[in-house]
């Protein structure tokens, strides 16, 4: 599904990746990880065509990615970022307006039992969707951005660091729900220790490539 063959990207003359390959298939859960400022987030941006490669090439099946072909991946990709900043107004107003995007208006009849189905796996009351997103703890933050992803209905997923604000139980919870999903090709950031048992789980050490 994804290649990267012998890239390489720099800031200010510091490499921050260096002939780097790697191929994640279809259904792969791939945990990044590495110290801060090494260049976990730059691998998702990279991705996502928010920056570009210094020399190398990305593939998205078997595609080359640059300025057009890029939205192909974009239309494929939930991506989760770890800025608790995730907007203002209610939190039900907030899952609706992603609904109503122009390239989500075929998802925009999605149930209230759905969205109520992913508050209640990931252990939120069903009273924060009407409280604002100004008043919610940095874990209940995450967890709407959480569900907002999931209510895209898409199968690749980019996870930033998004357990940070969440206890070993819910830390779990969220992992597992990714990690378990046969169809779900994850890409996650994470300084957690936490894997899923007996889930094949492929590993970017950016400190070590």
């Amino acid at each position: 599904m994804f290649q990267f063959e012998n890239i390489t990207k720099k800031f200010s003359e510091q490499f921050v990746l260096e002939n780097f390959s790697f191929t994640v298939s279809k259904g792969d859960k791939v945990i990044i990880s590495g110290k801060s400022g090494i260049g976990k987030t730059t691998l998702f941006r990279l991705l996502l065509g928010f920056e570009s490669v210094d020399s190398g090439a990305i593939y998205f099946n078997e595609q080359k990615l640059d300025e057009q072909t890029v939205w192909d991946l974009r239309r494929r990709v939930a991506y989760v970022s770890q800025d608790l900043n995730i907007g203002r107004g209610k939190v039900r107003l907030f899952l609706q307006d992603t609904l109503l995007l122009k390239a989500n208006l075929h998802l925009k009849n999605t149930s209230e039992t759905t969205i109520k189905e992913f508050f209640n796996q990931f252990c939120l009351n069903e009273s924060i969707l009407e409280k604002d997103i100004e008043e919610l703890s940095g874990g209940e933050k995450q967890r709407v951005a959480i569900i907002n992803s999931l209510l895209l209905q898409r199968d690749i997923f980019f996870l930033d660091e998004i357990t940070s604000a969440l206890d070993i139980s819910l830390k779990k919870t969220v992992m597992d729900y990714f990690f378990q999903n046969p169809n779900y090709t994850v890409l996650s950031v994470s300084h957690d220790n936490y894997l899923p048992q007996d889930i094949e789980v492929k590993t970017i050490n950016l400190e070590k490539v």
